[in-house]
């Protein structure tokens, strides 16, 4: 299905200021640059992997099975050979561009798409996070490209790239990555392609000059401007008949004066008809085509049909309108796909000035229903039609060429978009190609989601991925690129969305630039090693606390050995938790942590090194409206049902779509009375031996306790901040009040006088959160009856509160 945009029936695109829909968020303008990736990671053995090898020329695949052989893998001798692989190694093209031939990547391509289709169903259904891959190598010079003594022998490779960067999508557990290369490099293939099988890591890997790299987004504005546009300059847009190069068309018109031809597949009817296109009769044409299915149309066909009527009343709607506001804007048909026709629609435009490729075609649908025919017109759209753009100007004078691409390409594409991200992102290695071909400077817009404008079937969904861009504002950035005449690939990316997986999350470089980093920095910090993983259901890793970067390890002890503090502890399972947290729910937030049981021993440091965890987090799902997880913590070496292990912590996370909305619930009294020795030791056993537990100050704040009426005590204290906790360059934010729970737990466990004793497990009923910690708080709690309250020092207001957590008696 060809997806409609969603123009204007009439006139300009409205003016409003960015981010007047609540749905968009303003974008940054980021470059991607080379940066050195990690040269030493974890390996894992290839033994017992079943691999299967496709493409590239004979004899590089034989030798490339050969080493993967060494190394102790089961590799097959064919596509359709035997059980299912769990790694893909694809060669791709080893071969040079040939111009000439712009459908040279269609055999290639369809035979991955049909290795993926045969793994589909098994690979979708994998739950453990280290058994699947897929290998993409390319041939762009080692360094994806953006080098400048990169050969881009083969730009086609940009296809594997963006399939491979999309394929977590539908396969979440499947770690794809793309490999590049130059041509020259094919000798050593074989062992780098052994060395990244062996590594799991960043999605896209170069290797020349004797390292790997990366690429690492870059805030940059854009240039200033130095093309002057007037009234003499022809601007030639493809696939401008509708949406985003519709509107854009009508910026330059109405501001420079210029001639803008837009184009589309469709012939337009004869201007002297043009009143007869009204809603009235758009509205009469729907139903004599609806009528259609009493004579035994079938309904696709149907709505194709209606789709096309609509699209030609909105052409001619926006030609009209057009004319009516005396703007210089042609409409000639031409399929971009056809090589003779843009020859000949560029030949008869002596006047051309500028060309902006804007024509795309998705089609969006999961894989096993993508059919071959799909993905050739998604892909020949951008990328045939581009080549023959290139050679019809490859001798003309022109102040630039524009291609309009997408973050699908650079960042990967939603569920469906296989082919689409493919397409865009080797439009933007082929426009690292045409530089080299052409006198003029040569750019590739990477767009976001436009607000409800351009190819986008489901604008909800779209925002689970990344916040949409204001039609006003990407009309701005779009004109400000024309004006500097910029070169290369520029990307205008919004913040991260929630739809994150943990392939996503460690396949990217992260830096402080990129938009949505305070939001989503936290939860990748804390993600640790992933083993299994369920969309929405389970996350199980091994995190790991190192007492060199961790420094609030030292600063608390069990028995006097260095001790993970309980607070950072449940730092990370809210992190953990944020993974299974459905996207289309509505955006929630920590609301409590309840029925919390934390053995004392399992917080301690090991003397060889550093403390490790195996975290499982399992959704519940909707309990009374609000999503419920539970997270549990153990060592990795126990064994047994988690459930029932005395040895591990565990707990449960309430979340809502505010943090008041728990409020009172969360305040309902436990009790009218204060317990009495039965009552405690019902709520937890007393070890004999109770464990000594200690707080030096140095990272984590002491407060100052006092007597508050008959029973209670009071305290202040500030708020940990990031660098207090983490010794590394960029520690994450906290979403918990550390510095409150850990002096709450210190009263309960250290300053309470009398016969009481230190419990252990830790068990706390309820703690609720009603908002962020201030820089300081005022705590006031019983430490018997175990109540606690949790306040801004400044305004008194409720940041949280915690019951159930009473020292007990002997």
């Amino acid at each position: 299905m060809t997806l409609r945009t969603e123009a204007p029936a009439t006139g300009a695109v409205p003016a409003r200021a960015p981010g007047a829909d609540p749905a968009t968020r303003p974008v940054q303008r980021m470059l991607w640059r080379l940066a050195p990736a990690p040269a030493k990671e974890p390996t894992q053995p290839l033994t017992g992997r079943r691999v299967l090898v496709v493409g590239g020329d004979r004899a590089t695949a034989e030798r490339v099975r050969s080493a993967l052989r060494e190394q102790g893998a089961t590799v097959a001798p064919g596509a359709a050979h035997g059980a299912t692989p769990d790694t893909v190694v694809d060669l791709t093209l080893a071969e040079r561009f040939a111009p000439e031939s712009p459908r040279q990547w269609r055999q290639a391509l369809l035979r991955t798409f049909g290795v993926l289709r045969d793994c589909y169903a098994a690979w979708s259904e994998e739950t453990a996070t280290d058994r699947l891959t897929y290998l993409a190598v390319t041939y762009l010079g080692g360094g994806m490209g953006y080098h400048p003594d990169d050969d881009l022998a083969q730009p086609l490779g940009g296809l594997w790239a963006g399939l491979a960067k999309t394929l977590h999508r539908e396969i979440p557990n499947c770690r794809a990555r793309a490999l590049d290369i130059g041509l020259e490099a094919m000798s050593g293939l074989p062992e780098l392609i052994v060395s990244e099988l062996s590594r799991p890591g960043l999605s896209e890997i170069g290797h020349r000059d004797g390292g790997r790299w990366t690429l690492s987004p870059e805030r940059v504005p854009p240039g200033r401007p130095t093309v002057r546009w007037s009234a003499a300059d022809t601007v030639l847009i493809s696939g401008g008949g509708r949406g985003i190069g519709m509107a854009f068309a009508r910026r330059l018109c109405a501001e420079f004066g210029l001639r803008a031809v837009v184009t589309g597949r469709a012939q337009v009817p004869a201007e002297d008809t043009w009143e007869q296109y009204t809603p009235a009769t758009l509205a009469q044409r729907r139903a004599e085509l609806w009528a259609g299915h009493r004579g035994g149309r079938g309904v696709p066909r149907i709505r194709e049909d209606i789709a096309r009527a609509e699209n030609t009343w909105e052409l001619v709607a926006q030609l009209r309108s057009a004319r009516a506001e005396g703007l210089r804007l042609d409409y000639r048909p031409c399929d971009f796909t056809d090589g003779d026709q843009v020859l000949a629609l560029v030949a008869g435009l002596p006047e051309l000035t500028a060309v902006v490729h804007n024509a795309g075609v998705d089609r969006p649908t999961r894989l096993p229903n993508k059919s071959d025919e799909d993905v050739v017109a998604v892909v020949s759209t951008k990328v045939d039609a581009f080549v023959h753009l290139v050679r019809a100007l490859r001798h003309r004078d022109l102040k630039l060429l524009c291609t309009v691409g997408s973050l699908t390409g650079r960042l990967g594409g939603m569920v469906g978009q296989f082919d689409y991200a493919a397409a865009n992102e080797c439009l933007a290695r082929l426009g690292m190609w045409a530089e080299r071909q052409v006198s003029f400077p040569v750019m590739t817009l990477a767009w976001p989601t436009w607000a409800k404008l351009g190819l986008i079937a489901n604008f909800e969904a779209s925002l689970r991925y990344m916040a949409a861009m204001d039609v006003a504002e990407g009309l701005a950035h779009w004109r400000a690129e024309l004006l500097a005449g910029s070169r290369g690939e520029v990307t205008f990316v919004g913040p991260l969305g929630r739809a994150l997986d943990p392939v996503q999350a460690l396949g990217y470089p992260l830096p402080p630039s990129l938009p949505g980093y305070a939001e989503t920095y936290p939860k990748v910090f804390h993600l640790g090693v992933p083993e299994v993983f369920r969309a929405h259901d389970r996350l199980c890793s091994v995190v790991e606390f190192d007492p060199s970067t961790t420094p609030a390890i030292g600063d608390f002890t069990v028995q006097g050995t260095p001790a993970l503090p309980v607070g950072m502890l449940l730092e990370n399972a809210v992190r953990g938790a944020e993974w299974v947290v459905p996207q289309d729910l509505p955006e929630q937030h920590l609301q409590a942590m309840e029925d919390l049981w934390v053995p004392w021993p399992l917080l301690r440091c090991p003397p060889e090194g550093p403390l490790r965890l195996r975290r499982d987090v399992r959704a519940v799902g909707l309990e009374n409206g609000r999503w419920t997880v539970h997270v549990t913590f153990r060592s990795p070496d126990m064994s047994g049902d988690l459930a029932d292990d005395g040895g591990a912590a565990r707990m449960r996370l309430v979340f809502g779509e505010s943090p008041a909305a728990g409020a009172a619930h969360a305040d309902a009294p436990l009790s009218g009375r204060r317990p009495d020795a039965a009552a405690a030791s019902s709520v937890t056993t007393l070890l004999t031996g109770a464990p000594v537990l200690g707080w030096r100050g140095l990272a984590i704040g002491l407060a100052g306790w006092r007597p508050a009426g008959p029973h209670g005590i009071s305290a202040e204290v500030g708020r940990c901040h990031p660098h207090d906790l983490w010794a590394v360059p960029r520690p994450p934010d906290c979403v918990l009040p550390i510095a409150a729970i850990e002096n709450i737990v210190r009263a309960v466990t250290e300053l309470t006088p009398g016969l009481f004793a230190t419990p252990d497990p830790l068990v706390v009923h309820r703690l609720s959160l009603h908002g962020a910690a201030p820089e300081r708080v005022r705590l006031t709690g019983d430490p018997a009856l175990g109540v606690w309250h949790v306040d801004d020092f400044g305004s008194q207001s409720t940041v949280a509160r915690v019951r159930g957590l009473a020292a007990h008696r002997i």
